[in-house]
Protein backbone atom coordinates (compact mmCIF):
# COMPACT_ATOMS: atom_id res chain seq x y z
CA UNK A 1 0.00 0.00 0.00
CA UNK A 2 1.24 3.04 -0.82
CA UNK A 3 1.25 6.07 1.84
CA UNK A 4 0.88 9.62 0.38
CA UNK A 5 3.82 11.60 1.16
CA UNK A 6 2.17 14.11 3.39
CA UNK A 7 1.51 11.03 5.87
CA UNK A 8 4.96 10.58 6.39
CA UNK A 9 5.59 14.19 6.77
CA UNK A 10 3.05 14.23 9.93
CA UNK A 11 4.38 10.89 11.32
CA UNK A 12 7.77 12.45 11.32
CA UNK A 13 6.53 16.04 12.92
CA UNK A 14 8.00 18.08 9.68
CA UNK A 15 6.77 19.95 6.97
CA UNK A 16 7.09 19.31 3.35
CA UNK A 17 8.59 23.31 2.95
CA UNK A 18 11.54 21.96 6.13
CA UNK A 19 11.78 18.40 4.42
CA UNK A 20 13.15 20.42 1.34
CA UNK A 21 15.14 23.38 3.08
CA UNK A 22 16.91 20.38 4.75
CA UNK A 23 17.81 18.54 1.55
CA UNK A 24 19.27 22.04 0.16
CA UNK A 25 21.49 22.12 3.25
CA UNK A 26 22.08 18.97 2.50
CA UNK A 27 23.02 19.26 -0.79
CA UNK A 28 25.26 22.81 -0.27
CA UNK A 29 27.22 20.62 2.67
CA UNK A 30 27.81 18.38 -0.22
CA UNK A 31 29.10 21.00 -2.44
CA UNK A 32 31.28 22.72 -0.70
CA UNK A 33 32.87 19.22 1.21
CA UNK A 34 33.68 18.84 -3.11
CA UNK A 35 35.15 22.45 -3.05
CA UNK A 36 37.56 21.99 -0.10
CA UNK A 37 38.44 18.41 -1.23
CA UNK A 38 39.39 20.37 -4.81
CA UNK A 39 41.63 22.77 -3.19
CA UNK A 40 42.99 20.91 -1.65
CA UNK A 41 44.11 18.57 -4.33
CA UNK A 42 44.93 21.88 -6.49
CA UNK A 43 47.58 23.10 -3.66
CA UNK A 44 48.80 19.84 -3.63
CA UNK A 45 49.68 20.16 -6.84
CA UNK A 46 51.92 22.95 -6.03
CA UNK A 47 52.90 22.24 -3.13
CA UNK A 48 52.72 18.44 -3.00
CA UNK A 49 53.93 18.15 1.07
CA UNK A 50 51.69 20.85 2.35
CA UNK A 51 49.90 19.66 5.24
CA UNK A 52 46.51 20.47 6.21
CA UNK A 53 46.69 22.59 9.18
CA UNK A 54 49.52 24.70 6.55
CA UNK A 55 47.03 24.56 4.07
CA UNK A 56 44.11 26.17 5.93
CA UNK A 57 45.76 28.80 7.74
CA UNK A 58 47.51 30.09 4.40
CA UNK A 59 43.97 29.74 2.33
CA UNK A 60 41.94 30.84 4.84
CA UNK A 61 38.96 28.67 2.66
CA UNK A 62 35.26 30.76 3.53
CA UNK A 63 32.53 28.89 5.30
CA UNK A 64 34.47 26.29 7.37
CA UNK A 65 37.08 26.09 10.34
CA UNK A 66 39.80 24.75 10.71
CA UNK A 67 39.64 21.54 12.76
CA UNK A 68 36.75 20.44 10.04
CA UNK A 69 38.73 21.45 6.95
CA UNK A 70 41.51 19.00 8.65
CA UNK A 71 39.14 16.47 9.58
CA UNK A 72 37.92 16.42 5.65
CA UNK A 73 40.93 16.00 4.66
CA UNK A 74 41.96 13.10 6.94
CA UNK A 75 38.84 11.62 5.35
CA UNK A 76 40.10 11.70 2.17
CA UNK A 77 43.19 10.21 2.95
CA UNK A 78 45.10 13.68 2.60
CA UNK A 79 47.15 13.45 5.71
CA UNK A 80 51.29 13.76 5.41
CA UNK A 81 53.28 11.11 6.40
CA UNK A 82 56.83 12.48 8.39
CA UNK A 83 59.84 11.41 7.08
CA UNK A 84 63.09 11.74 9.05
CA UNK A 85 66.77 12.71 7.61
CA UNK A 86 69.54 10.70 8.57
CA UNK A 87 72.07 11.35 6.70
CA UNK A 88 75.20 13.53 8.03
CA UNK A 89 75.93 16.39 5.63
CA UNK A 90 78.05 18.57 7.93
CA UNK A 91 81.79 17.97 8.36
CA UNK A 92 82.78 20.46 10.86
CA UNK A 93 86.17 22.09 10.76
CA UNK A 94 87.06 23.02 14.29
CA UNK A 95 90.26 24.31 13.24
CA UNK A 96 89.27 26.98 10.72
CA UNK A 97 86.50 28.52 11.30
CA UNK A 98 84.04 31.84 11.60
CA UNK A 99 82.92 33.28 14.03
CA UNK A 100 78.87 33.99 14.55
CA UNK A 101 78.09 36.97 13.48
CA UNK A 102 74.20 37.29 13.95
CA UNK A 103 73.85 37.31 17.84
CA UNK A 104 70.94 39.81 18.32
CA UNK A 105 71.53 41.45 14.45
CA UNK A 106 68.96 43.78 13.51
CA UNK A 107 68.21 44.21 10.22
CA UNK A 108 65.31 45.73 7.84
CA UNK A 109 66.30 44.63 3.88
CA UNK A 110 67.04 42.21 1.62
CA UNK A 111 70.87 41.02 0.84
CA UNK A 112 72.02 41.88 4.80
CA UNK A 113 72.15 38.12 6.13
CA UNK A 114 71.79 35.17 3.67
CA UNK A 115 72.03 31.88 5.24
CA UNK A 116 72.94 28.48 3.40
CA UNK A 117 73.06 24.62 3.72
CA UNK A 118 73.75 21.34 2.67
CA UNK A 119 70.99 18.37 2.51
CA UNK A 120 70.84 15.10 0.75
CA UNK A 121 68.02 13.43 -1.60
CA UNK A 122 68.27 9.51 -2.24
CA UNK A 123 67.45 8.29 -5.59
CA UNK A 124 67.76 4.91 -6.27
CA UNK A 125 70.46 4.00 -3.19
CA UNK A 126 72.35 6.62 -3.97
CA UNK A 127 72.60 10.16 -2.37
CA UNK A 128 72.80 13.29 -4.37
CA UNK A 129 74.01 16.47 -2.43
CA UNK A 130 71.57 20.01 -2.44
CA UNK A 131 72.67 23.11 -1.46
CA UNK A 132 70.33 26.44 -0.56
CA UNK A 133 71.14 29.60 -0.24
CA UNK A 134 68.36 31.78 1.26
CA UNK A 135 67.62 35.63 1.67
CA UNK A 136 66.81 35.38 5.44
CA UNK A 137 65.33 38.79 4.98
CA UNK A 138 62.48 37.69 2.55
CA UNK A 139 62.78 34.04 2.74
CA UNK A 140 63.32 34.30 -0.94
CA UNK A 141 65.90 30.92 -1.89
CA UNK A 142 68.10 32.80 -3.87
CA UNK A 143 70.41 30.30 -4.95
CA UNK A 144 71.03 26.67 -5.00
CA UNK A 145 72.40 23.44 -6.63
CA UNK A 146 72.76 19.62 -6.73
CA UNK A 147 75.43 17.57 -7.87
CA UNK A 148 76.34 14.14 -6.78
CA UNK A 149 79.45 15.11 -4.24
CA UNK A 150 79.93 17.12 -1.42
CA UNK A 151 83.23 18.91 -2.98
CA UNK A 152 83.26 22.98 -2.61
CA UNK A 153 81.99 22.94 -6.01
CA UNK A 154 78.64 22.35 -5.31
CA UNK A 155 78.49 25.70 -2.49
CA UNK A 156 79.91 27.49 -5.15
CA UNK A 157 77.68 26.78 -8.09
CA UNK A 158 74.58 27.90 -5.50
CA UNK A 159 76.79 30.86 -4.24
CA UNK A 160 77.18 32.01 -8.17
CA UNK A 161 73.54 31.94 -8.91
CA UNK A 162 72.80 33.77 -5.79
CA UNK A 163 75.38 36.02 -6.84
CA UNK A 164 74.00 36.55 -10.36
CA UNK A 165 70.84 36.38 -9.71
CA UNK A 166 71.38 39.68 -7.54
CA UNK A 167 73.60 41.43 -9.74
CA UNK A 168 75.68 43.41 -7.07
CA UNK A 169 79.42 43.52 -7.37
CA UNK A 170 80.54 44.89 -4.13
CA UNK A 171 78.23 44.56 -0.92
CA UNK A 172 80.82 46.75 0.97
CA UNK A 173 80.04 44.41 3.79
CA UNK A 174 76.63 45.08 4.36
CA UNK A 175 75.76 41.30 3.43
CA UNK A 176 76.62 37.87 6.02
CA UNK A 177 76.88 34.89 4.77
CA UNK A 178 75.99 32.17 7.22
CA UNK A 179 76.67 28.94 7.50
CA UNK A 180 77.47 25.72 9.23
CA UNK A 181 81.11 25.12 9.79
CA UNK A 182 81.27 22.36 7.42
CA UNK A 183 84.96 22.21 5.09
CA UNK A 184 83.06 23.30 2.23
CA UNK A 185 82.31 26.73 3.26
CA UNK A 186 85.51 26.69 4.62
CA UNK A 187 87.76 26.25 1.59
CA UNK A 188 89.84 28.75 -0.16
CA UNK A 189 87.74 28.94 -3.33
CA UNK A 190 84.44 29.67 -1.44
CA UNK A 191 85.74 32.09 1.09
CA UNK A 192 87.74 34.23 -1.41
CA UNK A 193 84.34 34.22 -3.97
CA UNK A 194 82.88 35.89 -0.82
CA UNK A 195 85.54 38.33 0.16
CA UNK A 196 85.68 39.01 -3.78
CA UNK A 197 82.16 40.42 -3.40
CA UNK A 198 82.65 42.02 0.12
CA UNK A 199 81.11 39.93 2.09
CA UNK A 200 80.78 38.67 5.61
CA UNK A 201 81.47 35.36 6.62
CA UNK A 202 79.70 34.44 9.64
CA UNK A 203 79.26 30.45 11.04
CA UNK A 204 77.44 28.53 13.76
CA UNK A 205 78.93 26.50 16.23
CA UNK A 206 75.65 24.85 16.92
CA UNK A 207 72.85 23.14 14.59
CA UNK A 208 70.09 25.16 16.35
CA UNK A 209 71.82 28.15 15.13
CA UNK A 210 71.32 27.67 11.23
CA UNK A 211 67.77 26.55 11.63
CA UNK A 212 66.81 29.48 9.07
CA UNK A 213 68.10 27.53 6.53
CA UNK A 214 67.31 24.27 7.67
CA UNK A 215 63.84 24.48 7.36
CA UNK A 216 64.45 25.46 4.09
CA UNK A 217 65.57 22.12 3.50
CA UNK A 218 63.01 20.09 5.20
CA UNK A 219 60.52 22.17 3.26
CA UNK A 220 61.60 21.36 -0.56
CA UNK A 221 62.37 17.68 0.42
CA UNK A 222 59.33 16.53 2.01
CA UNK A 223 56.82 18.94 1.26
CA UNK A 224 57.89 19.02 -3.02
CA UNK A 225 60.17 16.36 -4.27
CA UNK A 226 59.53 13.23 -2.26
CA UNK A 227 55.93 13.68 -4.14
CA UNK A 228 57.10 13.83 -7.88
CA UNK A 229 58.46 11.29 -9.97
CA UNK A 230 62.16 11.67 -9.71
CA UNK A 231 63.73 8.91 -11.73
CA UNK A 232 67.67 9.91 -12.76
CA UNK A 233 69.44 12.85 -11.97
CA UNK A 234 68.30 14.95 -15.06
CA UNK A 235 64.80 14.67 -13.51
CA UNK A 236 66.28 15.63 -10.08
CA UNK A 237 67.71 18.73 -11.64
CA UNK A 238 64.77 19.78 -13.36
CA UNK A 239 62.26 19.33 -10.17
CA UNK A 240 64.47 20.89 -7.97
CA UNK A 241 64.45 24.44 -9.75
CA UNK A 242 60.67 23.85 -10.55
CA UNK A 243 60.47 23.02 -6.72
CA UNK A 244 62.46 26.80 -5.80
CA UNK A 245 59.98 28.22 -8.20
CA UNK A 246 56.90 27.11 -6.27
CA UNK A 247 58.33 27.99 -2.62
CA UNK A 248 59.61 31.44 -3.59
CA UNK A 249 55.84 31.91 -4.98
CA UNK A 250 54.42 30.60 -2.08
CA UNK A 251 52.44 31.95 0.78
CA UNK A 252 54.42 32.80 3.95
CA UNK A 253 53.17 33.40 7.30
CA UNK A 254 56.05 35.52 8.82
CA UNK A 255 55.64 37.61 5.36
CA UNK A 256 51.91 38.07 6.31
CA UNK A 257 50.20 35.91 3.83
CA UNK A 258 52.90 37.40 0.97
CA UNK A 259 55.11 35.34 -1.08
CA UNK A 260 59.29 35.78 -0.52
CA UNK A 261 58.84 37.53 -4.31
CA UNK A 262 55.92 39.23 -4.17
CA UNK A 263 57.52 40.57 -0.59
CA UNK A 264 60.41 41.54 -2.34
CA UNK A 265 58.47 43.74 -4.74
CA UNK A 266 56.57 45.41 -1.98
CA UNK A 267 59.68 46.12 0.46
CA UNK A 268 60.71 48.21 -2.85
CA UNK A 269 58.32 50.66 -2.26
CA UNK A 270 58.64 50.84 2.05
CA UNK A 271 61.35 53.25 3.16
CA UNK A 272 63.82 52.67 5.45
CA UNK A 273 62.70 54.29 7.97
CA UNK A 274 59.11 52.81 7.95
CA UNK A 275 60.32 49.37 7.75
CA UNK A 276 59.88 46.58 11.16
CA UNK A 277 63.53 45.78 12.30
CA UNK A 278 64.18 41.86 12.92
CA UNK A 279 65.92 40.56 15.31
CA UNK A 280 67.77 36.62 14.80
CA UNK A 281 68.09 34.90 18.48
CA UNK A 282 70.81 32.25 17.44
CA UNK A 283 71.60 31.52 20.80
CA UNK A 284 70.37 29.10 23.61
CA UNK A 285 69.69 30.80 26.85
CA UNK A 286 71.55 30.03 29.66
CA UNK A 287 68.44 28.86 31.68
CA UNK A 288 68.63 25.90 29.03
CA UNK A 289 64.98 27.32 27.54
CA UNK A 290 65.25 26.96 23.64
CA UNK A 291 61.81 29.02 22.95
CA UNK A 292 64.04 32.23 21.06
CA UNK A 293 65.48 29.29 19.04
CA UNK A 294 61.99 28.48 17.85
CA UNK A 295 61.08 31.60 17.46
CA UNK A 296 63.79 33.27 14.70
CA UNK A 297 62.54 36.84 13.64
CA UNK A 298 60.99 39.14 15.90
CA UNK A 299 59.89 42.53 15.34
CA UNK A 300 62.28 45.41 17.21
Amino acid sequence: MNIPIKYLYLLCAISKQAHAQALAREKLIQDKRWLYIGLMLQVRELHPGMGLRKMYNQFQPEGIGRDAFIAIGMEEGLRLQVSRNPTRTTWGNKRYSYPNLLAGIKFTDVNQVWSSDITYYSLEGKHYYIVFIMDVYSRKIVGYSVADHMRASLNIAALEKALNLRGISDYERQLIHHSDRGSQYISEDYTHLLTEFGIRISMCREVLENAHIERVNGTIKNEYLRYWDIRNFNDLEKNLKKAVENYNNRAHNALKGETPNDFEIHLKGVPLNQRKEMAIFTRISDSGNNANQLNLFKSV
